[in-house]
């Protein structure tokens, strides 16, 4: 599946939808060149997820951690800079997932890959003037993308 935008407030709107429907042990895989919004996306998430602290990206850090209202933990992940496949596991954070943390991994092409795991994978392209997002998910997620998109 696949959707265009045209503006970042579409993008976090989007994201903001898709954080309203995330459930425990959700993980988002997201790649796309520098800009092309993965941040804005994730933002809307945090937004729907009832996040009120600013999210911004954790390039430098890697990782950062924020506590859901609902209970449970939404972890922002930015694997730019690293370059070890085995780093959200040796993070701890795949095992965060299956206490039922939820999870959105940018420039996730940097990591192993994750079949083991029910998990959306969006890939952003730039356009002149537009975005596109790809959208490929595991079988629970065909389901649910079918209404949200």
């Amino acid at each position: 599946m696949r959707c265009e935008l045209t503006t970042s407030q579409e993008m976090f709107d989007l994201g903001r939808r898709f954080g309203a429907a995330l459930v425990a042990g959700d993980l988002i895989l997201m790649t796309g060149e520098l800009g092309a919004g993965k941040t804005t996306f994730t933002q809307g998430v945090a937004d729907g997820l009832g996040i009120m602290r600013p999210l911004t990206s954790p390039t430098f850090v890697t990782v950062k951690s924020y506590a859901l209202s609902r209970g449970g933990e939404f972890y922002h992940v930015d694997l730019y800079r690293v370059h070890d496949p085995d780093y959200l596991q040796d993070q701890g954070i795949l095992e965060e997932l299956d206490r039922g943390a939820i999870a959105v991994v940018e420039w996730a092409e940097h990591g192993r890959p994750l079949d083991e795991y029910e998990r959306l994978a969006i890939t952003i392209s730039v356009e002149p003037g537009w975005r596109t997002m790809e959208f490929e998910g595991t079988p629970d997620w065909q389901e649910r993308l079918r209404w949200l998109l």
